[in-house]
């Protein structure tokens, strides 16, 4: 069968989920008419970075299915003698704590995992279709929100919501390609500095900072509101088009990161077979 099977039925590398090539929608043509999230005391409003809504085309990747987690990251840090965690206090991570995602990491350290496992940080238009799908759904699970869809903290008193948990406890909150938690558990790293999107209005210092983009909210709280407002604040949070932004130095303990792969075309596949079996 040769040719044939590989022109389109490379299997995806393990653990990782193919995103299909072609269009999506991605951010959001909404807006914030009453400054909700100013009179709140947030430092930007509502939808005002993450506009106009536009059509992107990226060809097929692979994404990882679950975030990157405590062992993925030790076997790294023992194959290349990467600096591990602080949190973990010592060269390996708590015990029973293997398929919780590695935190405390740097933009620098995520990617050097990434490069290391073959693969790379993905951009915000990857990170985003893999969140939402072809049609721009407003969440990973749909366009209504569902505080008990992810690892969201649902209480302004409870600063942590439930911790941290391991990679893949809320498979109802997947995306329309079935990827775990990218709403909830840990914020995740993405490789694109903090910027304006093409044709947008708004404005802000931070865009000559050169902070990093991070996606997909975490367990944790996010302030102190009232329940009403905690509920709003969070609803908009975890849509799957918001961005927030960070110094790439940064380590906290919500913040992780996945990893993704660009899928080989027919000629790359077929040459690299070609190669494998002269034992090249």
């Amino acid at each position: 069968m040769g040719w044939l099977a590989l022109a389109g039925c490379e299997s995806p590398p393990p653990g990782m989920l193919l995103i299909p090539g072609g269009d999506f929608v991605m951010g959001t043509n909404e807006v914030d008419p009453q400054n909700r999230a100013l009179a709140l005391g947030l430092d930007k409003p509502w939808f005002a970075d993450a506009s106009p809504e536009r059509e992107v085309y990226l060809p097929d990747f692979y994404i990882d299915q679950f975030e990157v987690t405590n062992k993925d990251f030790y076997i790294f840090c023992q194959a290349t003698d990467h600096k591990p965690p602080r949190y973990w206090g010592g060269p390996k991570f708590p015990d029973d704590q293997d398929d919780y995602p590695v935190t405390h990491v740097s933009f620098f350290d995520a990617a050097a995992y990434a490069e290391w496992a073959g693969k790379r940080l993905p951009s915000e238009a990857e990170w985003e279709k893999a969140a939402r799908g072809h049609y721009g759904s407003i969440y990973p699970w749909g366009n209504e929100f569902d505080i008990h869809a992810a690892n969201i903290s649902p209480s302004p008193r409870m600063k942590t919501g439930s911790g941290l948990q391991p990679v893949g406890r809320y498979p109802q909150g997947s995306s329309p390609f079935g990827v775990n938690d990218m709403v909830g558990n840990a914020w995740e790293w993405v490789w694109e500095y903090y910027a304006p999107y093409p044709d947008s209005t708004y404005t802000s210092p931070d865009y000559e900072k050169k902070l990093v983009v991070i996606r997909g909210l975490s367990h944790m709280g996010v302030g102190h509101f009232s329940k009403e407002d905690y509920i709003e604040v969070i609803r908009q949070k975890a849509r799957a088009s918001y961005r927030e932004r960070i110094n790439p130095f940064a380590r906290k303990a919500d913040l992780g990161f996945r990893c993704v792969r660009e899928k080989k075309t027919f000629w790359e596949a077929w040459f690299g077979k070609e190669k494998t079996r002269a034992g090249l």
